[in-house]
């Protein structure tokens, strides 16, 4: 699917859900992309007037909507809008939210940079463009200017399994992939508690994930988010005190990072070897294990932290180390699985 030799059209998947408050501000942005695309709506029985306010725009767009009979949830509902883009033959696929804002160069940028890793590797590789995001509210007001800095990410342009496994950084609404990589992640494991993490991962061991610098889309912040709503966005003792009584610090009733995120389907369909997946490197499968080891508490809990710390899994950070020594030496909450 293209305009020309260099410019192939983009599918836009959008999946929607009672997005109406906020639909406008993106609609617009994609309207003003410097890049050709095409939008495909992927509606999950919103009882609101999303559908109709997304028609308003096919004399600037084109789009194309499809509504479900009943409610999916946001990561089938992304597996079921990748799988009918790959079947109308398109190449190149963007992920998109219903409330965010994007910058006019958000599929350009992506493009150019994947186009550019093509040319050296083959279209056949999996390749993954994705990017910093600037974090504002419901009014649009910036709450921050960076996403990566705000959650402390340590995510960068260089390979890095352990980063992508654990604090990861690779957010769904800045997504932009290639063929390749889209029909590998079909079908998604069962249980995947997100999309984007799935997607990340397997750019990360298999093909290519190239970071865009700058932030190219400004996610918004409100409560009615599905992936990351206002009250998630917290770390640090103010994560580790947030809704906690004290009969919770008594009982030493700490959650641990990743552990109850559902990772572990995914690292245990690609440790498997289930799925037409290539074969795993000694260091990857390493590197796997010792995060499915971690995932499942089989070790010690000394042991446990300092895996993690060791292999980079754990965003840096001594406030956050230190919450993290204290949670998983004296939590109780999985002595009872």
């Amino acid at each position: 699917m293209s305009t020309d030799n260099t410019k192939s059209t983009v599918a836009i998947v959008m999946c929607t859900y009672n997005g109406s408050e906020h639909l406008n501000a993106q609609m617009e942005s994609l309207i003003a992309q410097q890049w050709p695309i095409v939008l495909y709506v992927f509606d999950d029985a919103s009882s609101d007037a999303t559908v109709e306010m997304i028609q308003r725009f096919s004399d600037q767009l084109t789009i194309t909507i499809s509504v479900n009979e009943k409610n999916l949830g946001y990561v089938a509902n992304f597996e079921s809008g990748i799988t009918k883009v790959l079947d109308e033959g398109f190449d190149y696929i963007a992920l998109s939210d219903q409330d965010d804002v994007w910058s006019h160069e958000r599929i350009s940028a992506g493009m150019q940079q994947i186009q550019q890793q093509e040319a050296q590797s083959g279209k056949h590789i999996p390749v993954m463009a994705h990017s910093d995001l600037t974090m504002i509210g419901a009014n649009n007001q910036v709450v921050h200017a960076s996403f990566f800095a705000y959650r402390r990410y340590t995510i960068s342009a260089e390979k890095s399994l352990a980063t992508i496994l654990g604090q990861n950084g690779v957010m769904g609404n800045t997504v932009l992939m290639n063929r390749a990589l889209a029909t590998l992640a079909l079908p998604f494991p069962n249980k995947l508690h997100v999309h984007d993490y799935w997607l990340a991962v397997l750019a990360e061991l298999y093909g290519h994930r190239e970071l865009v610098s700058s932030a190219l889309v400004s996610y918004r912040i409100h409560n009615d988010n599905a992936s990351n709503p206002s009250d998630s966005i917290k770390f640090g003792l103010a994560k580790l005190v947030d809704g906690k009584s004290w009969a919770g610090f008594i009982d030493r009733d700490y959650r641990l990072p990743f552990k109850e995120d559902s990772r572990l389907g995914s690292i245990q369909t690609l440790l498997s070897h289930s799925g037409s997946f290539p074969e795993l490197t000694k260091k990857q499968r390493d590197t796997l294990n010792t995060f499915q080891a971690y995932l499942e508490f089989k070790q010690s809990r000394m042991s446990s932290f300092y895996s993690m710390l060791k292999g980079g899994f754990f965003r840096p950070g001594i406030r956050h180390r230190i919450r993290l020594a204290y949670s998983t030496l004296l939590t109780q909450r999985y002595n009872k699985s």
